[in-house]
């Protein structure tokens, strides 16, 4: 029987996509729930890649195909180039559009694109909407700002931002120009997702070290900064205003829009195709039809750089639906110079969209940008550093063990240093504390023993809390066949949820210090039901660490899944630690700092995870969960004691 409320929250790995879950009880009200189901919405139909993989739900990889289908491959050309521009060579191409990531090749060097402005267009049975879109990006300094009874400063720092401005031409819906900027601790691929996109930089935002969001739109106001993208994870997200400044500012017809537009297939029949000479051809994509007519026409110039372009017209056909359209393409540029046509895909609903770029500039560093809405900003200084997805460093480290890897699981003997051991009680010191509510610390003991009851034969596996002067005791008794289901990872975790919740109990017991309560395997209930929630707050601490999907099979999770102790990568750095003395043993430790996000990004995590590659479980987890608008919650939990009972 489940004792007390579950809510599971999807998280997500920022660098290395990852599915795991979290549980965030009580965050936020009616109004936050619908702006994080906006984000969700927006992000299932822009269907960026990066927040994608784990557990592999259907639906999540299907996205994920489709993305990578979208922005996977960057726009460098094969045409050969002079100083200030482009000269027609006998071979130019253009691969799919949209990549912000990868550089433009100009004069035989490598320039990103720092700033764009479009108009963009789409026309639906419902009507027509228009809009203006400036994009721009680079470093700015940037104070941080935390929650400690009021807004506390943290000092000023360098940061890489994303501006935009998108202001409606022609949107009944809209009301006024919505303005946004977006600061993040490094730029990574997947931040720069949206960057080309009409809509705000949800890439940067789901980024996993977002510090700062900040909006304005139709009078209103929102800013959030975030101190644990910065490695201050004891400090809390400060907030002001309202999240819903920036999520119901663009309606979703836009989105759909350019969805269909920038995932069409019309694009793949481009690829590899010689767009400097004179063509027409026909290529085929699952059941749709393309025919294409290709008209070299000069040169087009930006920011001083001159780029090759083409006429491209094409016409598609499934069954009895048609569309055709037309487009202006510099194959050097991820974005065409102007586009448009109908878009349909795979013979759904279709959308006529229009996109005319005004103005680019180039540069070959990312330098620092004059931006601001309300904070202020200064220009920062170029790190000279990006990250790209799944970056690999090898260091020096000795042959270790392999427990780390277990992951929780102690069901079986473990070996250190050539003897055996059963793991037979852990007892953790743990910190909490939450946006608006306590600052708690409590010790948490867990272990199991063989015991009869009612002349039967059971394992009891037991945790106490010591909290606030106070001592609770939780006991679950299970038949001997069932006891590696808890052992195997529930019993050793910091918390009490799962282990008064889980499988084929033969009797739960819970004491308080002025309360009793239990279950036993017919249903059979005696005492209050309350008993042992201790409080609201304890509660959402207990669902942080909800197994197998939050900090068991979620933040742990991913360093057993995506991290070795000899490499950095995949968006993760791992360094020697001290060594630590626990359980009359000392062990060296290694240092896992990570980042990652809530699915569709609402939600973001940063922390730090200590391992001991002897034991199979962390020593010590110091984490900072956080949703833009709605508080965060810190976790820091380390290993104090352990009872191990050798074996022949």
């Amino acid at each position: 029987m489940k004792l007390w409320k579950i809510i599971n929250i999807v998280r997500c790995k920022s660098n290395i996509i990852i599915y795991a879950r979290f549980c965030f009880c009580g965050f936020g009200g009616e109004n936050m729930k619908k702006s994080l189901l906006l984000v969700l919405f927006v992000a299932g139909l822009v269907l960026i890649s990066g927040c994608i993989g784990g557990v592999k739900e259907k639906a999540v990889e299907e996205a994920k195909e489709k993305a990578e289908s979208m922005i996977e491959s960057h726009t460098m050309t094969q045409t050969h180039t002079e100083s200030q521009g482009e000269s027609e060579s006998s071979y130019a191409t253009w691969t799919t559009p949209w990549d912000a990531y990868n550089p433009i090749s100009i004069g035989s060097e490598g320039y990103h694109i720092t700033y764009i402005k479009y108009t963009f267009m789409v026309k639906t049975p419902e009507g027509e909407r228009s809009y203006e879109v400036i994009k721009q990006r680079g470093y700015v300094k940037a104070h941080i700002y935390s929650d400690d009874n009021g807004k506390k400063d943290l000092g000023e720092y360098n940061l890489f931002a994303y501006y935009g401005k998108i202001t409606p031409l022609n949107d009944p819906d809209m009301k006024g120009s919505l303005e946004y900027l977006i600061l993040i601790k490094e730029r990574t691929k997947d931040s720069d997702s949206y960057f080309l996109t009409p809509f705000p930089d949800f890439g940067a935002m789901m980024s996993g070290t977002t510090a700062v969001i900040e909006a304005s739109y139709g009078g209103n106001y929102f800013y959030w900064s975030n101190p644990a993208s910065i490695g201050k994870y004891s400090e809390l997200p400060y907030t002001e205003g309202d999240l819903n400044t920036l999520m119901g500012a663009i309606p979703g017809t836009a989105f759909q829009g350019w969805t269909v537009m920038v995932s069409s297939a019309v694009w793949r029949g481009l690829e590899d195709h010689d767009l400097s000479k004179p063509d027409e051809y026909s290529f085929s994509f699952m059941g749709m039809g393309y025919s294409y007519k290709v008209s070299p026409d000069g040169t087009v110039t930006f920011d001083g750089k001159s780029f090759m372009v083409s006429n491209v017209e094409w016409s598609w056909a499934i069954g009895n639906v048609r569309g055709q359209g037309k487009a202006r393409i510099a194959p050097a540029l991820p974005v065409p110079v102007e586009s448009e046509g109908t878009f349909s895909q795979m013979g759904g609903e279709s959308y006529y969209s229009k996109i005319s770029v005004e103005e680019m500039k180039f540069s070959k560093e990312f330098e620092g940008i004059n931006v601001g809405i309300e904070h202020t900003t200064s220009p920062g200084e170029s790190t000279g550093t990006d990250t790209q997805t799944g970056t690999q460093t090898e260091t020096s480290t000795p042959k270790l063990s392999d427990n780390w890897k277990l992951g929780w699981d102690a069901s079986k003997s473990i070996s250190i240093n050539g003897k055996e051991y059963l793991v037979k009680e852990v007892t953790f010191n743990v910190d909490y504390k939450l946006s608006g509510g306590e600052e708690k610390h409590f010790v948490i003991t867990k272990g199991y023993r063989e015991e009869e009851l009612n002349g039967r034969s059971v394992y009891l596996l037991y945790a106490k809390v010591e909290i606030s002067g106070e001592s609770y005791e939780y006991r679950v008794y299970v038949e001997p066949g069932y006891l590696d289901e808890y052992t195997s990872g529930t019993l050793w975790i910091p918390s009490v949820y799962d282990l008064i919740n889980g499988p084929d109990f033969v009797k739960v017991e819970i004491t308080g210090p002025s309360c009793h309560y239990s279950i036993d395997e017919e249903g059979n209930i005696e005492g209050d039901m309350s008993c042992g929630m201790i409080s609201e707050d304890f509660q959402k601490y207990n669902m942080v660490w909800s197994y197998p999907t939050g900090f068991y099979g979620g933040i742990y999770g991913d360093v057993l899944t995506y991290v070795t102790l000899t490499e950095n990568g995949n968006g993760y750095t791992v360094e020697a630690g001290d060594s630590v003395a626990i359980g009359g043993m000392t062990f060296d430790t290694y240092k896992v700092t990570w980042n990652g996000l809530v699915q569709g990004g609402f939600a973001q995590g940063n922390g730090e995870t200590v391992v001991a590659p002897e034991l199979p479980f962390p020593v010590e987890v110091e984490a900072s969960l956080t949703i833009p608008g709605a508080g965060g919650l810190y976790v820091h939990a380390r290993l104090v004691d352990l009872k191990l009972e050798p074996i022949d």
